[in-house]
């Protein structure tokens, strides 16, 4: 099994040039899997599978199979989260102006919601307010004008959620006008080089009251990688005594006060926004998704009510679910409208109230589809010029492309070339370009940005995702400058595949399925499990389907004679000569069950072939 790693060519892949080598490996580890499935009771593939993801201690593996929120980590491990609750708690008190100053994106608008409604649980529900940047005037985050305003409305408190660590001047702004400023966060900490010990590093953090960031390096919280609106309910947890406990019996429906219902509802939005700013789901990430996936399927927020019903969300939610249904929905409303009417969705509290606003969003995202669709053939058709150098991280300009959509069609470029890539396009201000950027795994996109920080007006993000913006006159020099620093091998630019298991189709059952979907949810740390076989081949005939002849479904046998019903999506004449060529092909799939009239059959889903 281990001759499949192998090079091979992305068949969608257009140009020599940008041609994406992938490398199959299977993954080998070392486990007692007998006795670990005779200690957990789970099949030893699941055990295989667990191990792959660095499950390999029965407590570790138990736990994994967990939703109890009590095994959360304590919220007061986070720096700086007593004294923030405690400033906030006593500003809720005195009745004084508090401002929750979010982001536009689906992290940004869940954790604002977070801090409202648990805020308004203590405090005067009209002296508690949201306000979200907009895209296009403010750009990421806080800022002066935000400051401005909030003064100008007699605003007392500052309170960010998913921004604010890289706001200096505003804090300062906000400070020297006698605000107190709260700063939740999860993004990296800006810093500078120590002049000490060289590689040390002194961060350098906003002049706020109080500084909640688990990314700060001297906070000892154990999960560093949880996003916005995580932070944010943590927080609301410190602010009204509300430990994780508590928490876990709010989600199981055990008490019925305003509290529990208000945190019950908090748990839905959280994992929404862990889901959809694709956090690792793991530790207590998972937790959370977990739990907040099996709420949604019964919601008690009206605003996710009124969106799973207008994209007939009839079957049990899962993470694909928030990702690339929901997600998008309220990320709309960000990137060409005004991100408050993600806020006042999740903030409805009519049924009637949230359908009108759930039907005026999805009409925003099928026209951010459109847009994505035109800047991604844009994109491609200039990279693929034969002019164009083939850097491994791309940074192309595209003057008049939306701005909110940079940073989708990046992602897009990313999939499609397995390179970083930093998508730049006009801004409103005079001779300043704004960007967006998403990465690799080998590449750590802030940091990248950090080596070129002279270069730049403004930059944030972490390692996957970012933000800048620049004047237009250093755009080409960024791009070098970026090229060569990047130090990127082949090696690094090569997809890499891992396979979970050499499974042969005889070993496939519905009770093995059943098992393998305990494994949900899936995302970032947590991949859908992929198996592999060398040499199978076609039992009888390839039937072509689609109107773009893309879908193929056929018997494969393997090497020990197991059959089974296949499906691949892609250039269906291609597969089919392959897997009837003497020798077969070698395959990765899923493995699943296939209901077609009420019946039920075993099935997989070839993923790539060679």
């Amino acid at each position: 099994m281990k001759k499949m790693s192998s090079d091979r060519y992305k068949p969608e892949t257009i140009g020599d040039k940008w041609v994406v080598k992938s490398k199959w490996m299977l993954q080998t580890i070392r486990l007692d899997f007998k006795g670990l499935a005779a200690q957990t009771g789970v099949d030893q593939l699941i055990i295989r599978l667990l191990g792959n993801r660095g499950y390999r201690e029965a407590e570790e593996i138990r736990a994994f199979f967990g939703d109890d929120l009590s095994m959360l980590s304590d919220p007061l491990l986070l720096k700086d989260v007593r004294k923030g609750a405690q400033l906030v708690a006593g500003k809720l008190a005195e009745g004084k102006k508090i401002r929750i100053i979010g982001d536009y994106d689906v992290d940004g608008i869940t954790a604002s919601c977070i801090l409202k409604k648990l805020f308004s649980l203590e405090g005067e529900a009209g002296s508690i307010s949201i306000d979200i940047p907009d895209r296009h005037q403010d750009g990421y985050g806080l800022n002066e004008r935000l400051i401005r305003k909030a003064l100008e409305d007699g605003v007392d408190t500052i309170v960010t959620c998913d921004n604010g660590i890289a706001a200096t001047d505003a804090v300062r702004l906000a400070k020297d006008n006698g605000m107190t400023v709260v700063i939740t966060d999860h993004h990296e900490v800006p810093y500078e080089e120590s002049d000490g010990e060289a590689g040390t590093r002194r961060m350098l953090l906003p002049e706020a009251d109080a500084v909640i960031d688990p990314k700060r390096m001297d906070d000892t919280y154990p999960q560093k990688g949880i996003c916005g609106a995580m932070v944010a309910l943590k927080f609301c947890q410190v602010l009204l005594d509300f430990d994780n406990t508590k928490l876990e019996e709010a989600a199981s429906g055990r008490r019925d006060d305003p509290m529990s219902r208000t945190f019950r509802e908090c748990i839905e939005i959280a994992a929404l926004g862990t889901v959809v700013d694709v956090m690792e789901l793991k530790g207590e990430n998972r937790l959370l998704v977990k739990k907040g996936l099996r709420l949604m399927n019964d919601s008690a927020n009206p605003g996710l009510r009124a969106l799973t019903r207008i994209k007939d969300l009839q079957k049990e939610l899962k993470a694909y679910h928030m990702s690339f249904v929901i997600g998008p929905c309220l990320n709309a409303s960000g990137r060409l409208d005004s991100a408050m009417k993600g806020a006042r969705l999740l903030m409805a509290e009519t049924d009637a109230e949230a359908m009108e606003l759930a039907v005026e969003l999805d009409t925003l995202n099928e026209e951010r589809k459109k847009l994505q669709n035109d800047g991604i053939m844009e994109a491609c058709s200039f990279l693929e010029k034969e002019d164009t150098p083939a850097d491994p991280v791309i940074v192309i300009y595209l003057p008049k492309l939306e701005e909110s959509i940079a940073g989708l069609v990046a992602g897009k470029l990313k999939e499609r070339y397995h390179r970083p890539s930093l998508v730049i396009t006009d801004s409103a201000e005079e001779g300043v370009v704004k960007g967006s950027g998403r990465s690799i795994e080998a590449y750590h996109l802030y940091e990248g940005l950090h080596g070129v920080e002279d270069l730049l007006l403004k930059y944030g993000g972490h390692a996957a995702a970012a933000g800048f913006s620049l004047k237009k006159e250093n755009l080409e020099v960024f791009r070098q400058r970026l090229n060569e620093n990047c130090h990127l091998t082949t090696e690094d630019l090569a997809e890499k595949v891992k396979i979970d298991a050499d499974m042969p189709f005889s070993y496939i059952s519905r009770q093995l399925i059943k098992q393998i979907d305990t494994l949900e949810p899936y995302g970032v740390g947590n991949p859908k499990p992929v198996f592999g076989l060398l040499h199978v081949r076609c039992e009888g005939e390839v039937m072509i389907y689609g109107a773009g002849r893309d879908v193929a479904k056929c018997t494969l046998v393997d090497e020990k004679g197991g059959r089974i019903q296949a499906v691949y999506f892609g250039p269906a004449q291609a597969f089919r000569e392959a897997v009837k060529r003497e020798g077969g092909a070698n395959i990765l799939y899923e493995a699943g069950i296939n209901v077609f009239r009420g019946e039920e059959s075993l099935q997989v889903i070839v993923r790539e072939y060679q």
